[in-house]
This record gives structure tokens, C-alpha cells and sequence, in this order.
């Protein structure tokens, strides 16, 4: 990244400098110091303004799997054009899963990575970081993570990892979970006719208070690995990522596994956010100094509040919430209604979350602050808006 001094920066070097000597004979013999002192000042100077101006820039979306009614839905077209139009200077999109509904992909060469990605997205150009929904289990994830090698964008290595970004002074790391593995599979609408669509929008079926690991062992050593990726990281932001919310005042509401299991690792190693998607919605809620960022609105969007008082009286702050009511709400799983995504605009001492709607609008945003960092609870989860 190139950076260059200010005007005003070089403009603000006269109140050191001296007067340059008309001859060579006029010159002092502290001429030479003078310069040095002045080479020295403009280096600082130059330096300080690369640490401010150094910065990353990142989408989080999720949920981004089309239906198989038709493959993209009106939304997802949308929020995709609404991404490129953004996307100069972003490092990656981490992409929360559900990415193939209802029921994922079989294979590596099965046709809806084109038609579902590749030929909605492609005007991105830059990586995406992929985990695994829920729906993405109903078929073959290992089909989703071997794509990897045939894609410029999609970057799915494994069923959990790590990616660290490193900018001038600052340092960012994403942890992916799948948290289907560490929490079981959940009951959601797995056909694609229109009518199970429309019945499972009317009255969602969710156990996430219920839901055990298919296979325990597995999921024992995510969360050993989980534990040692937090521990070794000496990132100043780390964003832990799944598919499962922790807390949601949508439809699904909390997942009980995470509650139990990963709010305890996201405060000892004082993680920045948890992003997910599974609700349809934007979110951004607060608990004990945890940030929880919902962003699952990439082709389709719900209104739903349905948690909001249950989470409420548990102490869990809910600053926003989108979609507002829409008549079209009925339809939402059909992707006819609104959708959206984030982005995070990260500089050393500051993160800016910007929420935006599928014409790329910003509708809200708010500020994160890196790990090394005494923020006064007062400022925890405090919006923009609220400082203004």
C-alpha cells in the first residue's frame, strides 16, 4: 500500500527548519546537523502518518446459498452487486455458510458452484473465507472444502482454521469454526418445494437448546484446537467465526452449546466479536463486554424479534436489529424481500462495523477496539449513532 505525507505534514516541518545559506561560504558549521535533524523529523513524521493511515478492510456475510427454486435469489443478486461496487481495497469476505440450499453440494464439480457463486460473485475478485451451515451438512462439505483448489475465491481448507492478515502495525486474525460439528446438526427445512419453504418461514423448527455433536470425539478436539489457536495468538483483533449465532433475537434465538462451551473461551482470551449468520437478519448485540455480530442476510432476510425480551431480561443489549416489519416477510425464505451484509474498516487503534442493506446503504455502525486496549464499559458496543 503506498502512503504519502500530507501537505499539511510537510507544511508543518517550516517551524524547524533554517534558513539555507545563499553561498557555500555562508554556510555554518551546524549546516550539516540542521540537515540531519530535518531528515530525521521528516522520517518521523512520514513514519507516524503510514501507522494512522494503515488499515484493512473486510465483508462478512452469510447465508449467501440461493434455493433451488431458482439458484440466485432477486436479494442475493442484489447484495452481490452491492459488495462489487465496494469491494476495491478489501482483503477477503468471510463467508458464514449455508452457502448451497437446502441440501449443499454432493460433489466438487456439482454445476451450483457457478451458478450459485462463482457466476454471482466472480466480480469480487478477492478470497473468500468459507465455513460450513447447517444445510451445507446435509450433503457433502468435504465436496466444499476440495473446491478450494479449483476457485481463485473460494477458500474453504479445511473444516475449521485460521487465517492471519498483517498490515503495516496491524494485525488481524479470523478463527472459522464449524460449529455443526461442535453443536449437532439442527432441524430446519431441508426440500425445496415452495410450499415447505413458505411453512417452514410461518413456523421455524429449532432445537438449538437441544442439539448434541453427532460425534463428540470430534467436536472435543475442535475445541482443543479452538482453545490453542486463542492462545497462541498475538493478533490486536481476532474475530471468531460460525455458522451458529451465540445469542440471536431472531427466529433460531441462542444456541445453547455456545453458550455453554465458547462464551467462556471468547472472554478468557478477550476476543473482539463472534460473527454468524443462520439468522436471516443483521444483528449486533453485547453480553459482559462480548460483541456478537449477526450477519446472515446474503440472499434473503427475516424480521423476526422472537428473542428479543428472553434475551433481554438474560442481560443480553440489543443495539440493532434488521430487517423492520415487511408485508413481504411471509415470502422472506423466497429472497424477494431485503438482505445485506457488513464491513469492517480496521485501523490499529479502531474498528469501524458498518451495516448495509442490499443496495449497499448503510443503515447503522458502530466501533470495536483491539484486545490490547481499557475501553470504559460505558463505550462497549456503543454505535456511532449513540456517540454522535
Amino acid at each position: 500500500m503506498l502512503n504519502y505525507l500530507p501537505f499539511s505534514s510537510l507544511s508543518s516541518l517550516s517551524s524547524i527548519s533554517t534558513s539555507l545559506p545563499l553561498s557555500h561560504s555562508d554556510m555554518s558549521p551546524i549546516y550539516p546537523l540542521s540537515l540531519f535533524i530535518q531528515f530525521f523529523y521528516c522520517s518521523a513524521q512520514y513514519s507516524s502518518y503510514q501507522n494512522e493511515v494503515d488499515s484493512l478492510r473486510f465483508f462478512v456475510i452469510g447465508d449467501i446459498g440461493g434455493i433451488p427454486v431458482w439458484e440466485v435469489t432477486s436479494v442475493q443478486k442484489q447484495v452481490a452487486k452491492a459488495m462489487i461496487n465496494r469491494s476495491k481495497g478489501v482483503k477477503s469476505i468471510i463467508n458464514l455458510g449455508d452457502n448451497f440450499y437446502f441440501t449443499g453440494v454432493m460433489s466438487d464439480t456439482d454445476p451450483r458452484f457457478n451458478t450459485t457463486f462463482e457466476d454471482v460473485y466472480r466480480d469480487t475478485a478477492i478470497p473468500w473465507l468459507t465455513i460450513a451451515g447447517n444445510h451445507d451438512h446435509f450433503g457433502n462439505v468435504q465436496a466444499q472444502i476440495s473446491y478450494t483448489s479449483k476457485s481463485k475465491l473460494w477458500y474453504f481448507p479445511s473444516l475449521y482454521y485460521n487465517k492471519v492478515y498483517q498490515e503495516g502495525n496491524i494485525s488481524v486474525e479470523f478463527i472459522m469454526l464449524d460449529t455443526i460439528e461442535l453443536c449437532g446438526n439442527s432441524v430446519d427445512v431441508q426440500s425445496g418445494k415452495i410450499w415447505d419453504v413458505i411453512k417452514d418461514t410461518i413456523k421455524k423448527k429449532w432445537n438449538g437448546e437441544k442439539m448434541k455433536p453427532k460425534d463428540p470425539q470430534k467436536a472435543e478436539e475442535q475445541w482443543i484446537w479452538l482453545e490453542k489457536t486463542l492462545n497462541n495468538s498475538k493478533a490486536d483483533y481476532v474475530f471468531v467465526g460460525g455458522h451458529y449465532p451465540v445469542y440471536s433475537i431472531s427466529s433460531h434465538g441462542p444456541t445453547q452449546c455456545l453458550v455453554d462451551r465458547l462464551i467462556p473461551l471468547l472472554k478468557k482470551y478477550k476476543v473482539t466479536a463472534y460473527f454468524s449468520g443462520h439468522d436471516h437478519s443483521l444483528q449486533h448485540l453485547e453480553s459482559d463486554g462480548i460483541t456478537y455480530i449477526v450477519s446472515g442476510a446474503g440472499s434473503r432476510s427475516d424480521q423476526s424479534t422472537a428473542y428479543k425480551d428472553r434475551l433481554k431480561g438474560r442481560g443480553i443489549t440489543t443495539h440493532w436489529h434488521y430487517p423492520p416489519f415487511s408485508l413481504l416477510h411471509i415470502l422472506s425464505q423466497l429472497g424477494v424481500n431485503d438482505g445485506g451484509f457488513v464491513e469492517l474498516n480496521i485501523i490499529k487503534n479502531r474498528t469501524t462495523v458498518v451495516y448495509l442493506n442490499k443496495e449497499g446503504a448503510q443503515k447503522y455502525a458502530s466501533y470495536l477496539y483491539p484486545r490490547w486496549m481499557a475501553i470504559p464499559n460505558s463505550d462497549l458496543g456503543k454505535s456511532i449513532d449513540e456517540e454522535l
